[in-house]
């Protein structure tokens, strides 16, 4: 039997930049409305006079894999790739939870990948294809530079040499 993987966060730390939401979504092209990470925010609620308690905390969702064909080629789960505050940590949950002991203010998550049970029906298009811009630049007395921005709308941006104002 394998060793089981997770996440470990230390959300202390953890700013909300939501790097990790932005760099999941995108590495599985899940649609408007699906996440594999999520932030949940924990207050702002008074403890006591003028201090306040608040906390972001990434959690994994039923959609979550953890990058299996990522940490298959040996590599870490994207969000932990992208964390910009460098609270997150994949290993085996063994590790983890001696890491866990040390400090407060951190969660360990087993995520368990049930996107049916979770959004419904679901197929992720991990096909990631991408257009440029095509770009056409002709030379003659003046500058002219076509731009495609779409399949339907074409600009023309005409460019005057300095000396014909």
């Amino acid at each position: 039997m394998s060793e089981t993987y997770g996440l470990l966060i230390d959300y202390e730390y953890c700013t909300g930049c939501e790097s990790c939401v932005v760099s999941c979504k995108e590495e599985h092209n899940y649609p408007v409305g699906k996440w594999g990470i999520r932030l949940y925010d924990d207050g702002p609620w008074n403890i006591e006079g003028d201090m306040f308690n608040f906390n972001r905390i990434p959690f994994p969702t039923d959609l979550c894999d953890l990058c299996a064909d990522r940490t298959a080629g040996g590599r870490e789960p994207i969000c932990v790739h992208h964390c910009l505050a460098n609270v997150m940590t994949y290993g085996p949950v063994k590790e983890l939870a001696e890491k866990m002991e040390a400090k407060t203010k951190q969660v360990l998550w087993v995520p368990q990948y049930k996107p049916l049970e979770a959004k419904g029906k679901f197929v992720s298009k991990n096909a990631k294809t991408r257009r440029a811009a095509h770009i056409e630049v002709k030379g003659v007395e003046h500058f002219e530079n076509t731009v495609h921005r779409a399949e339907t709308r074409v600009e023309l941006v005409d460019i005057k040499a300095a000396d014909d104002k």
